[in-house]
C-alpha cells in the first residue's frame, strides 16, 4: 500500500545578524506565517483576488503549497475544502538565544508533488533574511539546507550562502515502504511513544454531528484513526494515491491495543496573534506506553513521526518519536 508515498526531510540553518531569542511556542506559527507571507508577495501578481478565483491557480507555487485542492476523481475527499499543506514544520524543542554566534536550525517535511516545488521554498526564505522575523523583525543569513535520510541517517548538502545554488537532485526521498522495512524488526507487541510538542487529538465515539471530544491523554486507536485519515488526505492531495483499506476493520483492530503507562501532562501553550487573539496550543506532551498488536500500524506510526498527528501540525505540534529502546 502507499507505493507512490514519499517525503524529504530537510534541516534549513540560519544566522541571525544580531541576538534573537526564539520560543519553542512561537517557532512554528512564526516561520510558517513569515514564510507564507513571502511566498505570496513574490509569486502573486494580484493579491486582491481570492486563490479560488484566480486565473493562475493551477500553476501557482502558493496555491500549491498554501492553498491545495484536490482532483473531483478522489473518492473520499472530492467534497473536502480544509485540505493538508503538504509541508511539516519542526522547529526547536527548547528557546535560546540565537545570534552571528550560534545558527538557528528547524526541518521541513516535504511531501510527494510539493517536493518539486522547493525552489519556490528557498527564495522566499532568502529573502526573508533582508526582512526579518520575529518581533523585532531580525535579519539574518540562510547558511544551508541539508537532505536527511531516514532516522536523520545519511545526509546530503542541497544548498548553501556561499554556493548559493540548489542542487535539488541531492534530496533524499523517504518511501512508505523505507517505513515498512524499518519497522520489521520492531516489537510487535508493544511501542512507547514520546509526545514531544503539545497533541491535540479529537475523537468522535457517537459518530454524530458536532460530539467530537478532545483527549487529554493518546489512546492508541485514536492516533491511529487520525493518521490514517492524514495520511489517506496527504497521499491523495500530494501523491496522487489513496490509502485502499476497510477504514472501519483497521479501526477496529487499533482498539485491541491498550495503554500501558502513562509519563506525562497536558502541556498549556498559546500564541497571540497580530490582532491580539489567542491561538491555543496546548496539549500532551509525554511519554506513552501501548501493549497489543501493534505489528501492522508500526509504518503507519513511523511515518508519523515526520507527518505529526492532531490539531496545528502544520506548525509543528503533534510531534512525537518512538523509543525504540523501550519497543
Amino acid at each position: 500500500m502507499l507505493e507512490k508515498l514519499c517525503f524529504v526531510d530537510l534541516e534549513f540553518f540560519l544566522r541571525f545578524e544580531k541576538p534573537a531569542t526564539i520560543s519553542p511556542s512561537m517557532a512554528g506559527s512564526m516561520l510558517r506565517g513569515a514564510f507564507g507571507s513571502q511566498l505570496r508577495r513574490i509569486v502573486c501578481f494580484d493579491t486582491r483576488t481570492r486563490c479560488l478565483d484566480c486565473q493562475m491557480r493551477l500553476n501557482c507555487a502558493y496555491e500549491k503549497i498554501f492553498a491545495p485542492h484536490v482532483s473531483p476523481a478522489a473518492h473520499r475527499l472530492r467534497k473536502e475544502r480544509d485540505l493538508p499543506r503538504g509541508f511539516v514544520l519542526k522547529p526547536p524543542l527548547s528557546g535560546a538565544v540565537y545570534g552571528p554566534e550560534r545558527l538557528f536550525a528547524f526541518r521541513m517535511i516535504l511531501v510527494g508533488e510539493l517536493i518539486g516545488w522547493f525552489p519556490y521554498i528557498v527564495v522566499p526564505f532568502n529573502e526573508l533574511g533582508r526582512v526579518g522575523i520575529g518581533r523585532d523583525r531580525t535579519p539574518f543569513q540562510l547558511e544551508q539546507i541539508v537532505s536527511l535520510g531516514l532516522n536523520q541517517g545519511p545526509r546530503a548538502h542541497i544548498y548553501s550562502k556561499a554556493e548559493n545554488l540548489v542542487h535539488a537532485d541531492r534530496m533524499i526521498r523517504v518511501g512508505f515502504n523505507d517505513l515498512a522495512r524499518r519497522a520489521q524488526p520492531m516489537n510487535k507487541e508493544a511501542v512507547t511513544l514520546k509526545f514531544l510538542t503539545p497533541t491535540v487529538l479529537r475523537y468522535n465515539a457517537t459518530g454524530r454531528p458536532g460530539e467530537s471530544e478532545t483527549i487529554r491523554v493518546p489512546e492508541f486507536h485514536v492516533l491511529i484513526k487520525r493518521l490514517r485519515d492524514r495520511v489517506n488526505r496527504l497521499a491523495t492531495v500530494y501523491c496522487g494515491e489513496e490509502l485502499s483499506i476497510d477504514y472501519r476493520a483497521f479501526g477496529e483492530r487499533a482498539e485491541k491495543v491498550k495503554t500501558e503507562k502513562v509519563n506525562g501532562r497536558w502541556t498549556e501553550r498559546a500564541r497571540k496573534t497580530r490582532d491580539g487573539r489567542a491561538h491555543n496550543l496546548s496539549g500532551f506532551t509525554g511519554e506513552v506506553s501501548f501493549t497489543g498488536p501493534t505489528g501492522e500500524f508500526l509504518p503507519l506510526i513511523l511515518l508519523g513521526q515526520y507527518i505529526h498527528a492532531g490539531k496545528n501540525a502544520v506548525f509543528g505540534n503533534g510531534w512525537y518519536e518512538v523509543l525504540y529502546d523501550r519497543c
